[in-house]
């Protein structure tokens, strides 16, 4: 028999074991193959002959040698995927590299040195996104070159481990651009949205054109999200780290308020600081007949006349000039502009604080210290942590959508992909957080009753009630009886009371508002309106017990029923000018989604970072930064 006969009768035993299960193994039908093909000092050929190296070399090329390993290796791990084994990281990469190598006939695909070198420009470039290179093998994916090229049957297995080891890097990273590298379910037990199949824009057809015709880089373009926010975000992330490679920016000092005109010569190091993050516009320079009172001067002005009004009734006054605190300062002619919080140093701290979600008066107080000296390398990080979210939800965006950004308070009404409805939000508290999570709304519910939760009704009600026994009438809340039969609250032992309802009569003061906006989910959550209506006023609203309260609910309300016949504006309030309750089914649901961003997208090129009021943003960084 020849050997190449003698390689295809080797190769059916290799396919009837494997799919057999008979041997499963890798390293079982490695030996296997080797046995069958004479590699060793005692293996006697049907031709009654024992070819060298060379010779085999001659008679065998090495890329036939090279796809039937690949063949080998992929039944293999399609043993150990039907078995639900670990293998290769994960069960959608295992799936791919099979598919993708079944439908090439196990023919290598990275053979030439160009589409290996432009491989590895690709995965270099993949730090734009946050990604690290090395997760994707770049180190050894170079060495692989030095190997392409040397057919001799000792270079065939490393050379085969560097094909697979190149396809499993292209492919894994096309599936973190489309599905994050971090996976979500793994740091939130109630995590309810599906991963996404990357097939749709990397099948295994399109990877391998991609790869012959050298278009690997556009196919990471069109893997990534097509959506304005994650441009956003890669573009921030480019601009920190050039910040970082000029110094990132000064820390502030631990100290006392500073409030508008102040003078201290920390003023100067909180303006060099606004001014490497973009937030401080100098004023401009005044010339000829335009010339007047610098901003510096103006406050210095405002501290003198407030001093002499001060000190008129004080015989043998200092001289000095004070400044906003009350402390003698130095003459004008020697004090540094720079040292001097005017006006347009306020304007630039006011926009800080209103991109931080701060308290927006103007003042460096102890929230506005510490956030302005958060490191520009925790800023990177932060970014990085929130490309990948953005990469588990920005894909297949419903266009007609209710977005609750619960970090940034606020929710968002879409239609046609264009935001039309916008207003603040109150989310959970950090103790009750607000659930993660996508779901569609289905009905609203007009006047509505609240009936109080476990949760609430053990930590917080039962506790009021026993310090004040009127505070249930005074509430309008009913007790109920596990049959729903009303109880009279004086026969209640409220230390102990047992398996008992409370229940909120609907009206202008109760706990949900005017308004309930419901949709299917297991944590008891929905949107509403709510008597709390001062609390909005506040930059940072993690106030309620989960659910989510609405700004200007009935706008919503209206914009919701809007393709339900019979329900405009004024159906509404006619419903609620009754007191009644009632539920009104959407005509057509609208999708909701609960998500949670700690930066903002300002534009396609500025963004903004927001507080991460729930403390998710370490696990992610560190699952981020973990080496697979």
């Amino acid at each position: 028999m020849s050997v190449s006969g003698f390689w295809v009768v080797g190769m059916r035993v290799i396919r009837s074991l494997a799919i057999g299960v008979a041997v499963g193994r890798l390293a079982s039908m490695r030996v296997l193959l080797l046995f069958l093909l004479g590699f060793g000092e005692n293996s006697a050929w049907a031709e009654g002959s024992n070819p060298n190296t060379a010779e085999l070399g001659k008679m065998l090329e090495a890329s036939t040698l090279i796809a039937r390993e690949i063949e080998v290796q992929m039944l293999a791990l399609q043993v150990d995927s039907a078995d639900g084994r670990e293998v290769s990281g994960s069960h959608h990469l295992a799936q791919a590299m099979i598919s993708f190598y079944a439908q090439r006939e196990y023919r290598p695909v990275w053979d030439q040195p160009g589409r290996l070198e432009q491989l590895i420009s690709a995965l270099e470039s993949l730090t734009d996104d946050g990604l690290n290179p090395e997760d994707y093998r770049v180190a050894q994916l170079r060495q692989a070159l030095l190997l392409l090229g040397d057919n001799s049957i000792e270079a065939i297995p490393m050379r085969v481990a560097d094909e697979l080891r190149a396809t499993n890097s292209y492919l894994r990273a096309l599936y973190h651009l489309y599905n994050g590298k971090v996976d979500p379910a793994g740091l939130d037990p109630h995590w309810n949205f599906d991963l996404q199949d990357v097939a749709p824009v990397a099948d295994s057809a399109r990877v391998a054109s991609s790869i012959e015709s050298g278009q690997i880089t556009q196919l990471f373009e069109q893997t990534r999200p097509q959506h304005a926010t994650y441009r956003s975000f890669k573009a921030g992330l480019k601009h920190y780290r050039q910040l970082a490679e000029q110094g990132g920016w000064p820390s502030l000092p631990v100290g006392e308020t500073f409030k508008p005109c102040a003078i201290d010569p920390q003023i100067a190091i909180l303006r060099q600081r606004l001014r490497a993050t973009g937030e401080y516009a100098p004023p401009p320079v005044l010339t000829g007949d335009l010339v007047s009172l610098t901003p510096a001067q103006k406050c210095l002005g405002i501290n003198a006349s407030s001093n002499a009004v001060a000190s008129s009734s004080s015989a043998g006054a200092d001289t000095g000039v004070a400044d906003a605190s009350g402390s003698s300062a130095p003459a004008v002619a020697a004090i540094d502009p720079d040292q001097v919080f005017d006006e347009y140093l306020v304007e630039a701290v006011r926009k800080f604080q209103r991109e931080q979600y701060l308290e927006v008066d103007g003042a460096i107080g102890p929230a506005t210290r510490a956030a302005l000296n958060v490191s520009v390398q925790s800023r990177i990080d932060q970014i990085r942590v929130n490309l990948d979210r953005a990469r588990w939800l920005l894909h297949n965006i419903p266009p007609d959508m209710l977005l609750v950004d619960v970090a940034g308070f606020k929710v968002t009404y879409f239609k046609a992909n264009l935001p039309i409805w916008q207003s603040r939000v109150q989310v959970g508290m950090a103790y009750r957080t607000s659930p993660i999570f996508k779901s569609e709304i289905n009905y609203i519910t007009l006047n509505p009753t609240w009936t109080v939760p476990p949760t609430i009704l053990r930590k917080d009600v039962l506790p009021k009630v026993r310090k004040d026994p009127g505070y249930l009438k005074k509430s309008k809340i009913r007790v109920l009886d596990s049959s729903g039969k009303e109880l009279d609250p004086a026969t209640i032992n409220w230390n102990k009371p047992g398996n008992i309802t409370l229940r909120q009569d609907a009206g202008e003061d109760a706990a949900l508002g005017k308004a309930v906006i419901r949709f299917p989910n297991s944590y008891a959550v929905y949107l509403h309106d709510t008597p709390h209506q001062k609390l909005f006023n506040k930059s940072q609203r993690a106030f309620s017990s989960g659910c989510i309260r609405v700004e200007r609910a009935l706008e919503l309300v209206e914009l919701l029923l809007a393709e339900t016949p019979s329900w405009d504006a004024e159906a509404i309030n006619k419903a609620l000018a009754t007191g009644k309750t009632r539920n009104v089914t959407l005509a057509k649901r609208v999708p909701i989604l609960l998500a949670y961003w700690t930066v903002d997208a300002i534009s396609e090129t500025q963004i903004a970072f927001k507080p991460d009021i729930y403390a998710r943003d370490a696990k992610v960084l560190a699952a981020l930064n973990k080496r697979n």
